[in-house]
């Protein structure tokens, strides 16, 4: 008898499967948890909007039916056909001044400015063809190069600072694009949101928020403080370090101030003041040393921690920076121990952006931006020779201090999280503050984030 052996094949297959249903009870295979908010896998068609299904029972999206017709939030938005020309788009937009970003809060927090007196009407846009195709075409631009910027500082806990004076009607986006982009901004934009402080804000705009916020969450709304001048601002936030366009200053003074307004705290310092003083008086007052015993402290009690996820991105409680504060400044001691590890990375943030001139100074501003077309070899040999020709002495021994922390940190990057580039964009604004000058701007801000990466990978060949 003549064996067939495709028969044989498909008898020892069905076996096998036999043998598997036999050892397997499906009734202890365990039920999937899914996201209450994920849509199950077969759509309903009444809430697919201008979309339609397809023969297997995908949803078919009609993103522009959507979003309308000139509204499309894809890479191909840019249009760019090379690298050159989305950095020349970056550039034309960071030349009109909307976004910036300003150091960080008294919570250690990175601070977005947003001024509405920067943005351009149609006018202005019509004679910059070349970039936009219409008014429109420019919001779109502006929100997909911003978020491409801004996401790295969303990443962690931020506040957000908006200037609304200035705004005129031939300047405005239209209600509908606010609304789209309230819904397309990734959660993390909406949840690690902390602070949302409107100044200056006028009855309509009151009217208008008070019209959308059925379409946003009651959390968000909680978040939003309005400030009717600087002062109630500066309750918050350090106003020096803001980038504050002269014509809001000018608005604000002739602002007759509420009778509630809160009062800007005034300065008073301590016997052994550390914060919020030259490096210079640090040094006298401690024989010569520049380093500070509230840095000396806070990087050994982080050391011990650091392991802890997110270490430097977390922001610590305002009341407790300050209670560290204080206690340092009237020569008091620490104990460390007792406070959780992320009030420990506030004050030391606090203490770098409280200095009265940055770290880095404005002396190597210019050759800082030029570094950025080197190779990596020229790069190191460049910034090394830099810092140590035109950099303070006191700046430098400081600054070799906390890079050199700031490198063991990124040594324990697999469970911390916090590699180079994301030390950067916490250390970054406040290393280097320019904010009264108008023609510094988010394209600086990358390339003096891109410095300090740079500092902080290789802190062994540029310090040493």
């Amino acid at each position: 008898m003549e064996i067939n052996e495709e028969d044989v094949k498909i008898d020892k297959l069905t076996m096998d499967q036999n043998i598997l249903d036999s050892v397997i009870d499906k009734t202890d295979i365990p039920d999937l948890e899914y996201d209450e908010e994920i849509s199950p896998l077969v759509a309903d068609e009444s809430k697919i909007g201008n979309s339609h299904l397809t023969s297997d029972n995908l949803i078919d999206e009609d993103y522009e039916a959507e979003l309308g017709a000139h509204v499309t939030f894809s890479p191909s938005l840019i249009d760019a056909e090379s690298e050159k020309k989305t950095n020349d788009l970056r550039e034309r937009i960071d030349r009109y001044g909307i976004v910036n970003v300003c150091g960080t809060d008294l919570s250690g927090r990175p601070i977005i400015v947003i001024s509405a007196v920067n943005l351009p009407n149609a006018d202005q846009i019509s004679q910059e063809k070349e970039f936009f195709h219409s008014h429109q075409h420019f919001f779109d631009v502006l929100l997909e190069i911003l978020c491409g910027i801004l996401e790295k500082y969303v990443e962690s806990e931020y506040t957000l600072v908006y200037f609304h004076y200035g705004l005129k009607s031939s300047s405005q986006p239209s209600f509908n694009w606010l609304t789209k982009v309230y819904k397309m901004l990734d959660r993390k934009f909406k949840k690690n949101l902390k602070a949302l402080f409107v100044v200056h804000p006028t009855m309509l705009f009151k009217v208008l928020w008070q019209v959308i916020r059925p379409l946003i969450s009651s959390k968000f709304n909680k978040k939003v403080t309005y400030c009717n001048t600087l002062a109630e601002l500066g309750a918050h936030i350090d106003l020096n370090i803001l980038k504050i366009h002269p014509e809001i200053k000018i608005h604000d003074a002739s602002v007759r101030p509420r009778k509630s307004s809160v009062s800007i705290e005034q300065i008073q310092f301590g016997p052994f003041q550390q914060f919020k003083v030259p490096l210079q008086k640090i040094a006298d007052e401690n024989k010569g040393d520049p380093i500070p015993l509230c840095l000396k402290e806070a990087v050994i009690f982080l050391r011990k921690n650091i392991d802890e996820e997110g270490l430097f991105r977390k922001s610590g409680s305002f009341e407790r920076i300050k209670e560290i504060q204080n206690l340092y400044n009237y020569g008091q001691p620490v104990a460390y121990h007792t406070y959780e590890y992320h009030v420990a990375a506030s004050v030391i943030k606090a203490f770098v952006r409280e200095l009265p001139e940055s770290l880095l100074t404005d002396a190597i501003f210019n050759e800082m931006m030029s570094l950025q077309a080197l190779d990596i070899v020229d790069k190191v040999e460049v910034a090394r020779d830099l810092l140590s020709a035109k950099l303070p002495p006191l700046n430098f021994k400081v600054l070799n201090y906390l890079i050199s922390f700031l490198n063991e940190v990124t040594q324990h990057s697999a469970k911390n999280k916090m590699d180079a580039r994301n030390l950067s964009y916490v250390f970054g604004p406040n290393f280097l503050r320019k904010q009264n000058d108008p023609e510094f701007g988010l394209v600086n801000i990358e390339k003096i984030n891109n410095f300090v990466e740079l500092l902080i990978k290789y802190h062994p060949d540029i310090f040493n």
